[in-house]
């Protein structure tokens, strides 16, 4: 790692995590940090970045799903050579990756349809906001702000379906749904996919096409676990719908690595 870690710099102001996260993904990405490099200690890093230790461990969960850099216990935080970024699924625990797609293929789709039917203008105005923060990050090539956008657009979802007891069965499982929406980003070429299928549900929920918005959303659901080589069987997955599983695994390590 190059002498002299850089701290933040100027820009409008934004939650601590985020700054943090998009500062050292620009450090990767453009090469102020080189695969392999060691990052500073927790407690190093946060005084030169001026954050709080919990900011930081949260900025750093973020890059670390996303593969950007590897956590070895013991040892530190390393960058994560392009070739072999894998994320990191932290709830190995709980449930598998796939089971939260068949979950989100049963509680989202049927969300997309209720806010479709509501004709909120308003609502409509706030999704195309995340759609076009989406675009704006695709271009510039920023993966947290496409995980922020993306988070936010499926958090809208739910609270405009109208519905507090699905919103609720929602809040629950939200770290859940939003870790499986930043594992296929792991393979940046597709994302001008997953752009296009939010930009598809936005259209339908406009039109108020509710049947659409959930046939849009179930093709998204179904292509987001394909880009994480995650094939599901809507046909199956039907009969397990809008539940996540409850049944506690044999608590391991930290997380599991999976391999992109």
């Amino acid at each position: 790692m190059p002498d002299g870690f850089p701290g933040l710099p100027p820009g409008p102001r934004k939650p601590a995590p985020r700054q943090v996260s998009d500062h050292l993904q620009q450090l990767i990405l453009r090469g102020g940090l080189r695969p392999g490099d060691r990052l500073p200690s927790q407690r190093e890093l946060s005084s030169q970045l001026g954050v709080s230790r919990p900011s930081l461990r949260e900025a750093m969960t973020m890059l670390e799903t996303m593969g950007l850099v590897t956590i070895r216990v013991g040892s530190g935080a390393y960058v994560a050579p392009p070739e072999g970024r894998a994320p990191l699924w932290r709830f190995s625990d709980r449930c598998s990756p796939r089971d939260v797609y068949e979950a989100r293929y049963g509680l989202e789709s049927y969300a997309a349809k209720l806010a479709a039917r509501t004709g909120d203008a308003g609502g409509v105005a706030r999704l195309a906001a995340c759609v076009e923060a989406m675009r704006a990050a695709l271009r510039s090539q920023d993966i947290v702000a496409m995980a922020e956008a993306d988070a936010r657009f499926h958090d809208l979802l739910f609270e405009l379906c109208g519905n507090p007891v699905l919103a609720g069965m929602y809040r629950p499982v939200r770290d859940l749904m939003v870790e499986t929406q930043r594992l296929p980003m792991i393979r940046w070429t597709r994302m001008e996919e997953t752009l296009r299928e939010h930009a598809d549900l936005l259209a339908k929920i406009a039109a108020n096409d509710a049947e659409g918005a959930e046939e849009a959303m179930k093709h998204h659901i179904l292509s987001a676990a394909k880009r994480f080589n995650i094939e599901l069987h809507p046909a199956k997955t039907e009969k397990r719908r809008a539940t996540l599983p409850c049944v506690q695994r044999p608590r391991g390590k930290r997380g599991v690595n999976i391999g992109a």
